[in-house]
């Protein structure tokens, strides 16, 4: 190993070709493999004398460390992903896997591991609700009662990866008897949702303590007990899901979960109502001491008006299916998310980019 061939060359007075020729000749005559390193950045003609090509490159996204390693050349061997993301965590060189998403459909052995934050614990004790993830609560301090907590899923991100990022504290709130109220993407279907859902936690429990609001034009009755379904009208919805939080309350006497998909209230309702619905339910939330969670998507309108209104503003984005999230507000360094199944119960876990 030669680090660096900058210093290398400037020590003996030649140029830094002249230097790397000399070099390959003696290795290439011994069959000794060579790994030679140098700082200066751009194409060189080092790039035509080696036989293999690797640049290491240090961004910056939104003003965090970003770091990205690309494969140039491979004389003689098939490229098959020219880029890898990485990190140098504790001093260690860590490339990421591509996000690996929850097998739909398949029954997952294994309760959630619940993280309690109800009366008496600690989260409690603070006015926090836990994310159900304990990375996640290491990097955010857990949730605050009575807040809205927008997470912005930007291009490249499919809408059901937004339910794998919030599975956590959706589980987290059903295995202790709290209600979940979802409004899900408009792309996904409830039933879809739903099946998520119980592979997850079981039937019997998202039975009991889901339930999924849609706007419909079908005048029969709910099919499902956790489906209610309201017509177009603002007012109409806006009353159904207050009745709703009130009839999870007066029944478990506990905080809910409101969770949102803005794409969908867009569409239904129009980008002028869908933000008079978020403010309503944002100020409701707040002033009982629930929590909302909000999902936005490059398309949704209203995104701007949501960015002032959350108290906590995550953002998630995607590099070659390798996914990323930040805090936003409060600010952390980027980190790669993806889930481990390695566990009897799939867990979210989070890597910093050093």
């Amino acid at each position: 190993m030669v680090d660096s061939i900058d210093a290398v060359a400037s020590f003996v007075g030649l140029s830094v070709e002249d230097v790397c020729v000399k070099i390959i000749d003696v290795v290439r005559g011994a069959e000794i493999r060579t790994l030679i390193i140098t700082e200066r950045a751009g194409r060189t003609a080092l790039d035509y004398i080696c036989d293999g090509v690797v640049t290491f490159r240090k961004k910056f996204v939104d003003g965090r460390l970003f770091r990205e390693l690309v494969i140039e050349k491979l004389r003689g061997v098939e490229i098959r992903n020219p880029i890898y993301y990485f990190t140098l965590h504790e001093g260690k060189f860590k490339y990421f896997d591509k996000f690996s998403p929850l097998e739909r459909g398949k029954r997952l052995c294994g309760p959630h591991p619940v993280i309690k934050d109800g009366k008496g614990t600690e989260f409690y004790k603070k006015g926090m609700f836990s994310t159900g993830s304990q990375q996640l609560d290491g990097l955010l301090g857990g949730l605050r009662r009575g807040s809205f907590v927008l997470v912005e899923v930007l291009e490249e991100i499919s809408s059901e990866f937004a339910i794998d990022i919030t599975l956590s504290v959706v589980e987290n709130f059903m295995m202790q008897g709290r209600g979940v109220i979802t409004v899900p993407c408009k792309s996904i279907s409830p039933s879809y949702l739903i099946n998520i859902y119980s592979s997850l936690v079981g039937e019997e429990r998202v039975k009991k303590f889901c339930k999924i609001i849609i706007p419909s034009r079908s005048s029969g009755g709910e099919p499902f007990s956790w489906l209610i379904l309201t017509d177009y009208s603002m007012d109409s919805f806006l009353e159904t899901f207050n009745k709703v939080i009130d009839s999870f309350k007066k029944e478990l006497d506990e905080n809910v979960l409101l969770h949102l998909s803005f794409d969908r209230l867009e569409t239904n309702f129009g980008s002028e109502n869908a933000e008079k619905i978020a403010m309503e339910i944002v100020s409701k939330a707040k002033l009982e001491g629930d929590l909302c969670i909000g999902i936005t998507f490059p398309s949704t309108e209203i995104s701007p008006k949501l960015r002032q209104m959350a108290d906590t503003f995550l953002r998630f984005f995607s590099k070659e299916d390798t996914v990323f999230i930040y805090g936003v507000h409060p600010p952390t360094r980027i980190y790669n998310v993806n889930i481990d199944f390695s566990q009897p119960h799939p867990k979210l876990y989070f890597t910093p980019v050093t």
